[in-house]
């Protein structure tokens, strides 16, 4: 039995997206490059993008991450939301001369350089509704302490 049109439509457009990232940042490496590695932080409303090459003598050349990956990780991330929620981060890491895994994190807190205002969380979570157990201990805390106006405490 084939799976479904949806499923299957839904993982050729996912496969399309890894494609695209990865070829955007290829396009944007210096020739040589040894590693390639992004990563991505989104909430509904923000984004970050640390994008670091590594070129075979150690040096990392500055890069800009490129505008068509960070659009293809962000349609990335609506086309995988599911019943845990969307990714808070992802890290794609290529290896010449194509070799690319990619990591996606749903629970831990990206930790945001410099903090981001937990009003992006609520509004990322009203995007991205989760069920109330796939709602990770830091993010649940983070939510309330803003909504009482309590400062954080680790």
């Amino acid at each position: 039995m084939s799976e479904p049109v949806v499923d299957q439509a839904k993982q050729q457009r996912y496969d399309e997206l890894l494609q695209q990232i990865g070829g955007a940042l290829i396009g944007a490496a210096p020739q040589g490059w040894r590693r390639i590695d992004l990563i991505a932080k989104i909430a509904d409303g923000v984004q970050d993008f640390g994008l670091t090459v590594i070129m075979p003598d150690q040096s990392t050349p500055e890069v800009e991450p490129p505008s068509a990956a960070g659009q293809a990780l962000l349609e990335l991330r609506k086309l995988m939301y599911d019943q845990r929620g969307a990714w808070l981060s992802a890290r794609y890491v290529i290896n010449p001369p194509g070799e690319f895994r990619i990591f996606y994190n749903y629970d831990h807190d990206p930790l945001w350089e410099p903090p981001i205002p937990p009003s992006y969380y609520e509004r990322d979570l009203a995007t991205y509704p989760r069920q109330a157990e796939a709602v990770p201990g830091w993010l649940r805390r983070t939510i309330e302490q803003a909504r009482t106006g309590q400062p954080e405490t680790n």
